[in-house]
């Protein structure tokens, strides 16, 4: 049986336009939301109280906290070039910031001392304590997505074309390819509207040994190159993903782990499913969406398996959901 689930609370961030929740700290109560002006809000889950306004930058399209919760590494743009800032999340100051990518940040992973950009003059791995970019990944002007393995090995980029490589995170030098470039894909400097498969998220979970990539259909593989990547196919299709006749409309774009114990949440045309290791559904949020229905723009994990996500709207709530946890014990 797959349990509906409703909202804990619904927190409405009256100063924020276009709020999005991106993180939530190791504390489990502070979430991070990051609104359309690049302002940073410290939110807390159980009171609904703003408790920090930063002004962040204009520039911040993509942020990520490292896993022990200390630092937090966000996009920027500053006098003509774009790069990272990393905050000291315990005194909410700027430790340093690192300029050097001529194009904006589509993504950015932090893992302890290291910290992972996409951008379209290639990924970066920046080292944290050298205050510098470590070297670009060759190649890599047209990844959009990036994960860095909870071992702290490896980064796993995704490009427009869908090919997926895993990177050894220390050297650079790429160990494998998890899938190859999809040739239905038309080239990153063509129109959208042929076919285009829009691709949003990518995880790596090194310790179950697979990645998983949501990119219209959640596919799930073995870092090892041991399984390929194939589509779980575990959601039943619903019309509702097929409105636009002969295109490739994408439902399944966003997607977040729990490593705590391998739950997925993927969002499926404007509804989320929590689903077990196997990828078989065990709950889903809120009932089946209406006419006009809209994807989910960003959820995360807490760290007692609650989940925070949030749909676009210049004043959309950010909801709090129960974690399964709460619901069998």
């Amino acid at each position: 049986m797959i349990e509906v689930l409703t909202p804990i609370r619904k927190i409405r961030v009256e100063q924020a336009y276009i709020p999005e929740a991106r993180a939530v700290l190791p504390d489990g109560d502070t979430c991070v939301v990051v609104d359309a002006f690049g302002r940073l809000f410290t939110v807390s889950l159980s009171t609904a109280e703003v408790v920090r306004v930063e002004s962040g930058s204009p520039g911040v399209s993509a942020l990520s906290v490292t896993p022990d919760g200390r630092l937090m590494a966000t996009s920027v743009h500053a006098f003509g070039e774009y790069g990272i800032r990393i905050w000291d999340v315990a005194s909410w100051t700027v430790a340093t910031e690192l300029v050097g990518h001529s194009h904006p940040i589509l993504a950015v992973t932090a893992a302890g001392q290291v910290v992972v950009t996409a951008a379209g003059d290639g990924a970066r791995v920046w080292d944290l304590n050298e205050g510098s970019c470590r070297f670009t990944l060759p190649g890599t002007e047209e990844v959009r997505w990036v994960a860095v393995t909870h071992d702290g090995r490896h980064v796993v980029t995704m490009s427009w074309d869908r090919s997926i490589v895993l990177w050894d995170l220390w050297t650079g030098v790429p160990v494998r390819t998890l899938r190859d470039a999809d040739s239905r894909v038309p080239a990153f400097s063509s129109p959208a509207s042929d076919r285009g498969v829009w691709i949003r998220t990518v995880l790596a979970d090194s310790a179950r040994d697979r990645v998983l990539a949501a990119d219209g259909q959640l596919c799930v593989g073995g870092l090892g190159g041991r399984r390929p990547l194939a589509d779980w196919q575990t959601i039943p299709r619903h019309d509702r993903v097929n409105m636009i006749p002969g295109k490739d409309l994408v439902h399944t774009c966003v997607a977040a782990l729990n490593p705590a114990d391998g739950i997925v949440a993927v969002d499926y045309g404007g509804r989320i499913y929590l689903l077990d290791q196997g990828g078989q559904p065990l709950a889903v949020m809120g009932e089946e969406p209406g006419p006009g229905w809209i994807p989910v723009s960003t959820m995360t994990f807490a760290p007692d398996g609650r989940l925070v996500s949030s749909f676009p709207g210049a004043f959309a709530a950010v909801e709090v959901w129960p974690a399964l946890s709460e619901l069998t014990g």
